[in-house]
């Protein structure tokens, strides 16, 4: 773990910041992060759709991206759920219903990705269950990142078709230590992480040490000013859901349109 790490300020859209993914700019055609082209960097987070039977529903609304579940060998997912041609990416948050983060919980996480790498544009390893007593700094982070890679990097030999893995952390209070997962996913061959903090400089400074590994940003976004501010910290991606929410799909055009102003 890091310590002694002071956020660094946002800087403007459109600067590239040392360790970030360079970021086309809006008003061109979309991002690419992961690996993948997005349309537009703007996502729904999981929680809205927790099995994939809304995808067809959200489609028409513009999102660049839409991460369903979380999904665990308990609640399942929607049979209808597809890889399909669609512009929009769906990535799937995966998880267990058990507590805590030992050898069974590790296998269920598992036998997840193997479930739905197959439909997924990519795939998050959710860390964010507090009632499940598990976190980013739950022991076991280590095991579950190092499992998860090697089975990633499995069925990415066996179906000649790389599926990019991340990890949703919380990223915690300004000015303390990164959480454990956070290196974890440094240096255990993550390809992303989905960092759940409403603090920009906070969102900066893990983007930046993270060097170059895609961050997509969630928590307190709701206006395009938000928007802006996560990706000129170093996000390559955002996500609503609150916003979503409460405000509809009015919010979502109305952030599309102002982004695409903006760029």
């Amino acid at each position: 773990m890091t310590q002694g790490v002071r956020e660094r300020s946002p800087f403007r859209y459109g600067e590239r910041t040392a360790g970030t993914s360079p970021i086309r700019p809006l008003g061109q055609r979309g991002v690419t992060a992961l690996g993948l082209a997005f349309p537009n960097p703007l996502g729904l987070a999981a929680g809205f759709d927790r099995t994939g039977e809304l995808i067809s529903s959200l489609r028409p609304h513009g999102f660049g991206h839409v991460e369903i579940g979380t999904i665990t060998p308990a609640t399942g997912f929607s049979g209808a759920l597809k890889r399909t041609s669609s512009l929009m990416r769906v990535g799937v948050n995966i998880g267990s219903a058990r507590p805590g983060l030992d050898d069974r919980v590790i296998e269920d996480y598992v036998a997840m990705l193997k479930q739905v790498s197959r439909f997924s544009d990519y795939v998050v390893a959710n860390l964010t269950a507090p009632t499940l007593r598990r976190d980013g700094n739950t022991a076991g982070v280590d095991k579950l990142v190092k499992r998860l890679s090697i089975a990633r990097d499995v069925l990415s030999a066996v179906e000649g078709h790389r599926v990019p893995l991340l990890l949703k952390i919380e990223a915690g209070v300004r000015d303390t230590r990164f959480p454990a997962a956070v290196m974890a996913a440094r240096v255990g061959g993550i390809d992303g992480v989905v960092l759940v903090s409403d603090c920009v400089e906070r969102v900066g400074a893990i983007s930046s040490y993270l060097d170059g590994i895609s961050v997509i940003s969630v928590g307190g976004v709701r206006t395009t000013e938000d928007v802006v501010a996560r990706l000129a910290a170093g996000a390559s991606l955002v996500q609503v859901h609150g916003a979503f929410v409460n405000s509809g799909a009015a919010r979502v055009r109305r952030i599309l349109k102002e982004l695409r102003a903006h760029g």
